[in-house]
């Protein structure tokens, strides 16, 4: 069986795993922050399952496909922590903090730039398969070539750090994780997630693959103009 099934498989274990329901009657759930900050996971388990389920030979709801656009909306903020202009160490308080912040950001990080991998990946693998320049001549790898997915996988990142203007970057970074914002914060966050959308190459290319634009509506008398 092909190498990227492994994943697969290990999912279809930790699945059935729930599925005893006389012996687990009960699930206690915690924040998803823990496992997967950006939900990410489940988007790059469905792209495996699919890749192997392909070199495998057998049908799926995706052999149809042709592109994927996968909105990655990342809330993370990065204020200055000041710790390197200080002599005394951080408090306790403060290393456990980062304690979990950081790898969380670092696991989040991770599934994004593995998305981004696949997604390369298949399509170097399609370039060489229409290329014509392979044959098959029986070789199990140039048989994965012939099966690469068709599917193209747009990664459109929505982070404060995509922000090319640093005064409005450096004010949204400042902002506490909270359910309740000022009015002016959340008409500045809005303003910023679709300034960051429009400025992204991703996007761009993926409008321009599916031969569409974005239009702005014109704004109402006594409206401010939409971000």
């Amino acid at each position: 069986m092909a190498r990227p099934a492994a994943r697969a498989i290990q999912q279809v274990k930790e699945l059935r795993y729930y599925e005893d329901g006389k012996q687990r009657p009960y699930l206690h759930l915690v924040d998803g922050g823990v496992s997967d900050n950006l939900g990410m996971r489940a988007v790059l388990e469905i792209l495996e399952e699919f890749e192997a389920l392909r070199l495998e030979g057998v049908p799926t709801p995706l052999d149809h496909a042709r592109r994927v656009a996968v909105f990655v909306v990342n809330s993370l903020s990065t204020p200055p922590l000041g710790w390197d202009a200080d002599k005394s160490a951080p408090g306790t308080l403060d290393v456990l903090l980062r304690a979990t912040g950081v790898p969380i950001d670092h696991y989040s990080y991770e599934a994004v730039e593995l998305l981004r991998d696949t997604a390369a990946r298949w399509k170097f693998l399609r370039a060489i398969r229409d290329s014509g320049a392979i044959v098959d001549n029986g070789n199990p790898a140039l048989a994965e070539v012939g099966r690469a997915p068709n599917l193209e996988v747009y990664v459109i990142d929505v982070s404060f750090g995509a922000l090319k203007d640093e005064k409005e970057r450096a004010y949204l970074n400042q902002l506490p994780t909270s359910f309740v914002l000022p009015p002016e914060a959340v008409d500045r966050l809005r303003a910023a997630a679709g300034t960051i959308l429009l400025d992204s190459p991703d996007f761009q290319r993926y409008l321009k693959d599916m031969g569409e634009r974005i239009v702005k509506q014109p704004t109402p008398p006594g409206k401010p103009p939409a971000p």
